[in-house]
């Protein structure tokens, strides 16, 4: 799930519905759980982002997030 031009899409681009709403939903929770109720677009877009991500893919983005002031140099700062 993502939002697309401030609407949620699920993987296939579909809006949601009945039949993908639970995704959305776990994504709340997590959001929820993490950050309680200082919920940003951000915060969706990247549990978004790790939820989709491979096992070793969530392995490097760990290794990155561990690499002091990696974050600042990916972005460009």
């Amino acid at each position: 799930m993502q939002i697309i031009n401030g609407k949620w899409r699920d993987s296939n681009n579909n809006p949601v519905n009945n039949f993908n709403v639970s995704e959305l939903l776990e994504i709340g929770q997590k959001v929820t759980a993490i950050y309680g109720d200082d919920v940003t677009y951000s915060r969706i877009s990247l549990m978004s982002a790790i939820k989709s991500l491979t096992p070793k893919e969530e392995s490097n983005l760990v290794f990155l997030l561990n690499q002091e002031g990696a974050i600042s140099k990916l972005a460009g700062y």
